[in-house]
């Protein structure tokens, strides 16, 4: 009788992972962001808040006789200040600091979430370094982001475009290379308010370690404490982390520099950034 000899498969050894592990983490995280439903919901989010908050703020503008409701984002933008250069991305400035409570809830319950569900433990099964898996989170989140305030921007612009005549606001100078300029320093501090956004965000969800806690602090603290309080401190506004993104945001807003207020939200973040490291480092994650 003759055996046939059985030929054994050999397997072939796994493939190490491409990349650095911090460029892993990002394209870990970007697989989360650019799912359809999410890239739908968040565009959904931006046309309705850039379209229709500049709409608004246009429809509102009122000539430089007129008071308006004082130092804030609150305040009028004044029909000689849209006919200016850089008044077609002023408006998208101003909307934009109306979602400071709601963007820092957002990178609040992002970075919390994953202790929450229990997702952090799982991710470093695969990425041990806690400081690059949290960076590669952050990274995506500010560059997401700052891709859907690109977009904003551009909505908010072609919206003022359209409804400024209306209101008889001249806009022959916003395509003009000084409201190119203009521009591309709004976007600029659009960033920096994000940024800043999202490390504060971090931290408090680092610490939090729960969405509805983490949530609660940013929602109280951005809310009453700094409004509240702020507008009975005079001090506040040189002070309080959200008043001072503010004066980044929309220069005059306040009575703070953009000068000032940059050095301090530099030493905010750094604070913020090694008070995240070693909560990171020296605590236990259990979920």
């Amino acid at each position: 009788m003759t055996t046939v000899p059985t030929r054994i498969p050999t397997l072939a050894p796994p493939r190490a992972p491409r990349g650095t592990p911090l460029t892993r983490s990002i394209a870990a995280e970007a697989v989360k962001v650019l799912r359809r439903r999410t890239i739908a919901i968040t565009a959904a989010a931006v046309a309705i808040i850039s379209i229709g908050g500049t709409a608004l703020s246009v429809l509102a503008a009122q000539p430089a006789a007129f008071p308006s409701a004082g130092p804030g984002p609150e305040a009028l933008l004044t029909t000689q200040a849209l006919s200016e250069p850089g008044g077609g991305t002023a408006v998208f400035a101003q909307t934009a600091a109306f979602t400071y409570v709601f963007l820092l809830a957002v990178f609040v319950a992002a970075v919390a979430g994953e202790f929450t569900r229990g997702t952090f433990r799982t991710m470093l099964l695969h990425q041990p370094s806690r400081g690059r898996l949290l960076l590669g989170k952050v990274t995506v989140l500010v560059l997401d982001a700052l891709a859907v305030a690109a977009v904003g921007a551009v909505l908010s612009w072609v919206t003022a475009r359209l409804v400024a005549p209306s209101q008889g606001i001249d806009t022959a100078a916003w395509a003009t290379l000084d409201g190119l300029r203009a521009a591309v320093e709004d976007l600029g501090r659009v960033a920096l308010f994000l940024v800043g956004t999202a490390v504060f965000g971090t931290t408090v969800g680092v610490l939090a370690r729960s969405v509805p806690i983490g949530v609660g602090v940013a929602l109280v603290w951005s809310g009453p404490i700094e409004n509240i309080l702020g507008d009975s401190w005079a001090g506040a506004e040189q002070w309080f982390p959200g008043l001072l993104l503010r004066a980044v945001l929309i220069p005059g807003s306040t009575d703070t520099s953009t000068g000032r207020a940059l050095v301090t939200l530099a030493a905010y973040a750094a604070i913020a950034l090694t008070v995240t490291a070693i909560a990171l480092r020296r605590r236990d994650v259990t979920s």
